[in-house]
């Protein structure tokens, strides 16, 4: 198995404007769907990320702090997932029910092995 980091983009938060209600069933169903891959070994880690942070960057000797983000577009959760090859990972990020709830994209890359960094 391959792994793959599924990066969860989107443009402010598409369901902010559900119901109480609705924002329960959203929650509801994505985690029955992230509940499902850890059960499957597909999934090893998934966790939202908060929209505020910072960008560090570093040029021509120095640091710079600064906003983390200068579009709309924001990396708002992750998956880290296990996968036998690219297309089955394409498959695993289509079937998250969060679709079917507004805008939303992810990002699919696969985590590159590096001798003495990861095993």
């Amino acid at each position: 198995m391959k792994e793959f980091m599924l990066f969860i983009r989107n443009e402010g938060n598409p369901v902010a404007e559900f119901s109480p209600k609705q924002q329960q069933e959203h929650v509801q169903k994505v985690g029955a769907f992230i509940q499902k891959m850890v059960s499957e070994g597909k999934m090893k880690a998934a966790q939202p990320l908060e929209m505020q942070g910072n960008m560090v960057s570093y040029e021509n000797g120095s640091f710079i702090d600064g906003p983390f983000n200068e579009t709309k577009e924001v990396i708002s959760g992750y998956y880290h997932i296990l996968a036998s090859d690219l297309e089955e990972a394409i498959k695993i990020a289509k079937s998250d029910p969060r679709f079917e709830d507004g805008k939303w994209r992810i990002e699919i890359r696969p985590i590159m092995k590096v001798d003495g960094i990861n095993k």
